[in-house]
């Protein structure tokens, strides 16, 4: 195996934060939102491989189209270095959990006392 460059130990470094939250979604099965310079994608992760992402998309059928129950896969290969911003879930909340931990409303409080 070859040595790496310092331009790649330093991708390496930068990306590692990038590399294990991309690894969580792929494990977990988790959709991503990525952002590049030119465009957005989102999808579930599939495989995350040699400074490359692919995220599966699956696309609803189309109403004009000839088969309007068929669903359509699309797989985009997204180089890890394009990626400049990426989201992801982190926890979700019912509606009476995210109620419970935001503090009381000051003017809902005055009426009801």
């Amino acid at each position: 195996m070859g040595k790496k460059s310092k331009t790649q130990k330093s991708l390496v470094k930068k990306s590692s934060l990038l590399f294990q939250r991309l690894q969580e979604a792929l494990d977990r099965g988790s959709k991503v939102w990525i952002k590049t310079n030119n465009s957005s994608f989102g999808g579930i992760p599939i495989n995350l491989f040699g400074g490359f992402i692919e995220l599966l998309v699956i696309v609803p059928p189309n109403e004009q189209g000839e088969n309007t129950d068929a669903y359509g896969q699309v797989t985009w290969l997204i180089r890890l270095s394009d990626i400049i911003g990426l989201a992801y879930p982190t926890e979700y909340w019912s509606k009476d959990r995210l109620e419970s931990l935001l503090p009381p409303d000051p003017v809902t409080s005055e009426i009801s006392d």
